[in-house]
């Protein structure tokens, strides 16, 4: 089949980047942002050799209230000198009798002291007129938290160091109210979800991505260590500055660059295990054959004779003992920084290894980061890199319907692969195979290299005006391999394969961005201006190319030439897309008092036909800091209080590369007259048509000081309408292909309240000192339109039987759970009479009939729940007592369900293997007081009918992370040369209240890992949460 159509789709209209000078640009810069401190030396700065000194000063930094301030930069200006106080607030440094020495901390005051004859300097810091007067990062620059007018959630470095993730998108779970973070099971490296303020879409609803001004597709490959701070970007004030991609919100990712001073050298490694949160009870291979024959005795059919006169009581396996360990958790990092005013280096390197808790499966990751700044008199440039390899081996096999029973051994020497199996029909099942052996023979492994860099040459044009331009690229290759050996089980389905497979693949893809913005910020008398306008390009292009081989000699030979046939099936793709932006703000304050931001992006995508192909997205956002009015009582209570609002427009192309043209099978063969022709079919229509999808948001919030900073918080409502969403419109069969036509018709609506508090005390004579931060969300979804002639759209498949578990439609959430009200079982023949179902006995499931017909069928199914829950908080508790250090991190959410697939197998479906402990309370004339229907294989009165016995409550509160850490007193780790020495334990996921029977509550869309947003909260085979235990070490030199 072949595509008729420009692979640019119309591109040729914009610029289109030589890739070859982009590089070369790129490695020039990078290469010269490397060796700055060589090609621009300073006439005192050397990394490795100081000046003499003539005396060695020391001293302790506190604070107003005279508690000592750890972390203080102490430096000798104009020198790479430098140090930080330790866990006391005491400092050494060498300097010079007239040299200054400039201490510096975050929301204090800098202060400068000039060195006479006394070696010893004590100071105390006071407060910054506003540490409101903190910059934070915002779309394409800084902004300071005091004029704020956008709705932007902060997590710092501090917060981020005190979690384990193999993915770094999980540190956002619970430190920013709005943000839902969905962890898709438990895998090595399994994929995160992260929705900012509800789905408003049917395809992409992930935010965008941006790692030091380079747009990336995830952060998940990124060094948690490595992050310096992460900027939410949550409304359209602060998001329409990124335009069509930033309607689901935006996620900026700032790196550490290196400090001032000396070089340090800082290295940690943790090690523990890891072990599911929690363990089904299952039927031993006694009880499953009592079950068994109950149910066959129902049926009124002979019992199997393995279950029966055959009953081995020797073989008693527990699969899931088999299937799930402890596993061990290995992370080292190493990171070296230094610098001076004019040329600073971060460079560092992480090994992360990470077994699985289901057999056969784990992760590693190797990175190296590399970011680098340098300035000369106007010029200065920043630079970032990274360097990354995953290797992740997926179990695919695990909690695969078909499972064979614990009547059934392990291993069978006389097959091959060493595996053993069951005769389906001997033992009364449909099927049955032996998943862990498998999962054991199947050979896979997805290995990908990423490449992540950007370069950031700035001019400083003058005082008022700056002008930056940022290179970036995105760089990865994939290889998925994965080798089907020939084996042997039994005779039942997917139990043997006699031809030995290999898949072999390549995606090779490549984004390249280009970035041109000017600056100009000054200040009038009261008035303060900033104005920025960008001119920016993207090109992304993936290209695939792989090969299947079967018919392998010998299995041990897994390469695509050893196979006879590796002709016919070679796979080949390629993708391509552009996209051109002009982009605009204004940010203007009287006074710090009132605040007014606007903003405007225009954008062009190839992915759509030239009528449609721009889209302009407009912002505009009010502040007011009452706590600056004359008439606000200036008593020190409220130290300050901001009302602010915004209301914005928001774009998504949230299509393919090239549904706007149609599809042609070129290679269409007829028979005509004895002769055959060759012909083209359209076999896809196209709308060329298409358009942006929109969203339009509202926000008001205010933000409140009290007590000099020591209680803050945050309060929002907001409210976002997604507009011609993209749905399928069913075209009739005259139409040539009686399939669907993509067109913009849908539309979500999404609205809620946020709030996020902080209380800080600091303690007099070294006593507690802790803070308290607790985040809370609600959250309203619901589905306004899907468009003329547009049926609901079903997902959540949770059974090879073609059961769905999630209906969309007009008036209810996405992917809402969908299926017939039971109300327990029969338990006289009077109900089943008044219900008139022919086929239903005592025991089996009385479903309600809500139309009334006398008949129970599709028409009586309902909406059930939703797995988006009404609320969702969380508490972070951050405690020090010297060199004592605690932290606790509390999560949960509420009024969510959940669908458990695995009820279905684990008791309704006869059918299948293995049971779970609430099948022995099935329906029995003596067992009444029960809503477990009758134990049946044939299941006549279709009991596992999609109904509510499979929605269950998905609330949860969960001790998210605790850490527990001692840092050696700094007057004895400094006789050994080490400026920090702290050990510590922590743990994730230690304790879990919920009500919920599966594996785990936090589901997120877990089919196989890679669900659609209609597959969420749908419990299929989801790979369980772990719950973990670390030692770790901190060193740093």
């Amino acid at each position: 089949m072949k595509k008729l159509n420009s692979a640019y789709n119309g591109i040729s209209s914009f610029h289109r980047p030589k890739r070859k000078k982009w590089f070369a640009l790129f490695a020039m810069i990078t290469f010269l942002a490397q060796i700055n401190v060589w090609a621009f030396p300073e006439s005192n700065y050397d990394l490795f050799s100081e000046t003499i000194i003539q005396q060695e000063i020391s001293g302790t930094v506190l604070d107003d209230t005279g508690v000592p301030l750890p972390g203080v930069n102490v430096v000798v200006e104009g020198t790479t000198r430098g140090t930080q106080t330790d866990f006391d607030g005491n400092y050494s440094i060498s300097a010079n009798a007239g040299d200054v020495l400039m201490f510096s901390y975050i929301g204090m005051k800098t202060q400068s002291i000039t060195v006479a004859n006394d070696t010893t300097i004590n100071i105390n810091m006071v407060v910054d007129a506003a540490s409101l007067e903190e910059v934070v990062v915002i779309g394409y620059g800084t902004q300071k938290e005091a004029l704020l007018t956008g709705s932007v959630g902060i997590i710092k470095s501090d917060e981020v160091k005190k979690v384990t993730y193999a993915n770094s998108a999980g540190v956002l779970q619970g430190r920013v109210p709005g943000v839902k973070v969905e962890s898709n099971g438990g895998a090595p490296g399994a994929g995160v979800n992260v929705v900012i303020r509800g789905t408003g879409s049917f395809g992409n609803d992930q935010p965008l991505y941006v790692v030091d001004g380079n747009i990336v597709e995830s952060m998940s490959f990124l060094n948690p260590n490595d992050i310096e701070s992460i900027s939410v970007l949550k409304d359209a004030s602060s998001a329409a500055i990124y335009g069509s991609r930033a309607s689901n919100g935006v996620v900026l990712i700032t790196t550490k660059k290196g400090t001032i001073g000396d070089v340090k050298v800082n290295f940690e490694t943790k090690i523990g295990y890891q072990s599911p949160t929690k363990y089904l009870d299952l039927l031993n291979a006694r009880e499953y054959a009592d079950w068994h024959n109950m149910a066959r005795d129902n049926d009124g059919d002979a019992r199997a004779i393995p279950n029966d006169t055959g009953f081995d009581p020797s073989i008693d396996t527990d699969w899931q003992d088999l299937s799930l360990n402890s596993a061990m958790f290995k992370e080292y990092n190493v990171n070296v920084s230094g610098g001076s005013e004019n040329a600073r280096f971060y460079v560092s390197g992480q090994v992360l290894d990470q077994e699985g808790v289901v057999v056969d499966s784990d992760f590693k990751r190797y990175n190296v980061t590399a970011n680098t700044s340098f300035k000369k008199g106007i010029f200065s440039v920043s630079q970032s890199l990274l360097l990354s390899r995953e290797k992740n081996n997926p179990n695919n096999f695990f909690q695969r319907e078909g499972a064979v029973p614990p009547t059934i051994p392990v291993y069978d020497e006389n097959n091959e692969g060493g595996f053993a199996g069951l005769d389906p029909n001997l033992h009364g099942l449909a099927r049955g195979i032996n998943w862990y052996g498998r999962a054991i023979l199947h050979d896979n492994l997805i290995t990908t290299d990423r490449l992540v860099g950007s370069v950031q040459p700035q001019l400083q044009l003058s005082k008022n005006l700056t002008y930056k331009m940022n290179l970036g690229i995105d760089y990865s290759l994939t290889h998925n391999y994965a080798f089907q050996p020939t084996f042997f089980q039994s005779t039942s389905q997917e139990a043997s394969e006699t031809i030995a497979r290999l898949t072999e693949n390549y995606i090779r893809s490549l984004s390249s961005l280009m970035e041109n913005t000017l600056e100009y910020s000054n200040t009038f008398g009261k008035h303060g201006v900033t104005l920025l306008a960008g001119y920016t390009t993207q090109s992304i292009t993936a290209r695939s190319a792989g090969g299947i081989g079967t018919n392998f000699i010998f299995n041990e030979f897994r390469v695509l030439d050893a196979a006879d046939d590796n002709t016919d099936n070679t796979t080949g793709n390629l993708q391509e897309n552009a996209l051109t932006s002009y982009l605009g703000r204004l940010d203007y304050d009287y006074d710090g008092k009132y605040i007014v931001s606007a903003t405007i992006r225009r954008d062009g995508s190839s992915r759509f036909k030239e009528d449609n192909r721009w889209g302009v997205f407009p912002s505009g956002s009010l502040g007011w800091r009452i706590s600056k009015e004359n008439f606000f009582p200036q008593d020190g209570f409220v130290s300050n209080l901001k009302l602010r609002g915004s209301y914005g427009l928001l774009g998504s192309q949230n299509v393919g590369n090239y549904v706007t043209s149609s599809t042609l099978n070129t290679s269409n063969f007829y028979n005509l007259g004895g002769t055959v022709y060759g012909g083209s079919i359209v076999t896809q229509l196209a709308n060329p048509d298409l358009k942006w999808e929109t969203t339009t948001i509202q926000n008001y919030g205010f933000d409140a000081e009290f007590l000099d900073g020591k209680v803050s918080f945050s309060a929002e409502y907001f409210k976002k309408r997604s507009e011609d969403i993209l749905v399928n419109v069913p075209i009739p069969l005259s139409g040539g292909t009686g399939t669907s036509l993509p067109s913009n018709a849908a539309t979500i609506d999404n609205k809620g309240f946020e709030f996020g508090g902080t209380y800080r005390h600091y303690s007099l004579n070294e006593g507690v000192n802790f803070d308290v931060t607790l985040n809370f969300n609600t959250l309203d979804n619901e589905v306004i339109a899907l468009g003329d002639g547009v049926n609901p759209i079903t997902g959540g498949g949770y059974t090879q039987g073609g059961y769905q578990a999630t209906r969309t439609d007009v008036g209810e959430p996405v992917g809402s759970f969908y299926g017939l009200r039971t109300e327990g079982v029969y338990q006289t023949q009077a109900e089943i009479d008044a219900d008139g179902r022919a086929n239903a006995v005592l025991g089996d499931m009385n479903f309600v009939d809500l139309d009334g017909n006398g008949v129970i069928d599709d028409d009586d199914q309902t909406y059930l729940g939703s797995p988006i829950p009404d609320f969702e908080y969380s508490l972070a508790l951050n405690m020090d007592y010297k060199n004592f250090d605690l932290s606790l991190f509390i999560q949960g959410v509420e009024g969510n369900e959940l669908w458990n697939g695995k009820r279905y197998h684990y008791v309704l479906d006869g059918t299948r293997g293995i049971k779970s402990t609430e099948a022995l309370d099935a329906w029995t004339p003596t067992n009444t007081n029960t809503i477990v229907p009758r134990a049946t294989i044939r299941d006549l009165a279709l009991n596992k009918r999609p109904s509510d016995y499979l929605v269950e409550d998905g609330s949860y509160l969960r001790l998210k992370t605790f850490q527990f850490g001692y840092t050696l007193p700094s007057d004895f780790t400094e006789q050994f040369y080490v400026s920090n020495l702290r050990f510590y334990v922590t743990g994730q996921n230690l304790l879990t209240f919920t009500d919920y029977k599966g594996y785990d509550p936090e589901l997120g869309r877990p089919l196989d890992g890679d669900g659609s947003l209609f597959d969420g909260g749908v419990d299929r085979r989801a790979y369980p949460n772990n719950k973990n235990f670390l030692f770790g070490v901190q060193v740093g030199f």
